[in-house]
């Protein structure tokens, strides 16, 4: 078996929401599937998590369901037919019950002149006049105007409660299907993140994505609050000068990192394969340097949602991390205590002693995080007792999370089946912890 460190994140839509399609992604390796809150209905997802967790069972799997909340985001209504086909230098009505459908207060906070971006960027208006209840805009490029894209303008003003009415509907629906992994769009701030830890618990995996300048200035703090990061380049190029994303997503995957916090880096990695059976090269360049930069997993947005070939994207995206994983050199950190000392010490091991496959029996999930941020290349396959940690492991780099009832037991029987079902041979490092959030209190070489 293949020893993929990089965790891909895979989001379903009507491309890809059929069980053969899902199926293929989950025997092929996909690691978490996502499903955008903003798109659809609570009746269509959960037939999705009902297939998913029917699926997971049947390969005897578990690939993680990340519900992404739709946030302050907003967003065009439903064009008439589902969509709307703009022409360069064409005029068209923006407003309620118009071309392109938005609510009455967005009208009312929308300058009477100037620009407005939709659709993440794709698409541009130039604001020509502003009449009672709609604007008239002209299209600055040609492009198809989907239901429920994007707006963005300067001056456009986000909801100020946090979470949101809608948020708080998904939340419920997600908790009563199961889900234990939850994306917030749109946080500011650390109170955004602990308002909805307060109605989720603290069982339940709280994934940030950062897009907003807020977000930026805050970050150490909602990242501490939160169990891992993403980062959502579409709406952070829209709300930061784009020039400006390269060198925000190198520091914030550097940052993350040094906060022991998986980051998934996200959005337009492979874009062209929405419509074509190959990337370009700087798309493939992008997801290379995104590994390199140390994202602990990378994501696919509309190429598998809405695209024409979602597995091929798929298979490329894994091609890709694949050879990219293997130039990455192993990472140096400066511990603060004795657990974290202690998983350094077995990173040492694992270079030097040339390990290659780690067992991390944990209880919190905080140790085989903390391994994984050294870029060891070994395989860290990580045994817990509790079900809701195996979502957190999920997103870190080379991390394979097993659940076990009984840990003491779990160890030797796990062990003893390793060697024929992922071929592991030679010198294994087993790290102990008993403590519910503590990394390691005892290391142990053995040979399988």
């Amino acid at each position: 078996m293949n020893n993929y460190q990089i965790k891909t994140v895979i989001t379903l839509g009507p491309a890809s929401d059929s069980e053969q399609t899902i199926k293929k992604f989950a025997a092929g390796g996909a690691s978490i599937f996502r499903l955008n809150f903003s798109h659809n209905t609570p009746d269509y997802f959960g037939r999705l998590i009902d297939m998913i967790n029917d699926i997971n069972a049947r390969l005897n799997k578990h690939v993680s369901i990340l519900l992404d909340l739709p946030g302050p985001k907003i967003r065009t209504g439903n064009p008439i037919g589902g969509k709307l086909e703009l022409l360069e230098g064409e005029t068209y009505s923006l407003g309620p019950d118009c071309q392109i459908p938005v609510s009455r207060q967005i009208l009312s906070e929308l300058p009477s002149k100037g620009g407005i971006k939709l659709a993440d960027g794709k698409l541009e208006l130039k604001i020509i006049d502003k009449l009672k209840g709609k604007l008239v805009v002209r299209a600055m490029n040609s492009g198809t105007l989907l239901d429920r894209q994007s707006i963005n303008s300067q001056g456009l003003l986000y909801e100020r409660s946090y979470p949101t009415k809608n948020d708080k509907a998904a939340i419920s629906f997600g908790l009563k299907k199961g889900i234990t992994s939850f994306a917030l769009s749109f946080v500011s701030r650390k109170k955004d993140v602990t308002k909805v830890r307060d109605i989720v618990g603290e069982d339940i995996v709280l994934v940030s994505k950062i897009e907003r300048r807020e977000a930026l200035r805050n970050f150490k703090e909602i990242a501490i609050a939160s169990d891992a990061i993403m980062i959502a380049r579409g709406d952070l190029g829209l709300n930061i000068d784009i020039a400006e994303v390269p060198l925000v997503q190198r520091k914030l995957i550097r940052a993350s990192n040094q906060l022991r916090r998986p980051v998934i880096t996200a959005t337009q990695m492979l874009e062209s394969m929405t419509t074509n059976v190959m990337p370009t090269r700087a798309e493939v360049n992008d997801v290379f340097n995104s590994v390199y930069e140390g994202s602990d997993a990378v994501m696919l947005s509309e190429e598998t949602a809405i695209g024409a070939y979602p597995l091929r994207a798929f298979e490329m995206l894994k091609r890709i991390t694949w050879k990219s994983q293997y130039f990455d050199d192993p990472q140096e950190h400066r511990e603060s205590g004795p657990h974290e000392a202690l998983v350094g010490a077995a990173a040492y091991i694992i270079l030097s002693a040339g390990v290659k496959n780690v067992v991390f029996l944990t209880r919190g999930g905080a140790g085989p995080i903390n391994l994984s941020r050294y870029h060891t290349n070994a395989r860290i396959f990580a045994l817990t007792d509790k079900k809701n940690v195996l979502d957190k492991l999920n997103i870190a780099r080379g991390v394979e999370p097993f659940y076990f009832e009984n840990l003491d037991t779990g160890v030797r029987k796990f062990i003893d089946g390793a060697g024929r079902r992922f071929g592991i041979k030679g010198t294994t490092l087993v790290i102990r912890s008993t403590v519910e959030h503590g990394p390691a209190n005892s290391l142990e070489l053995i040979s399988i």
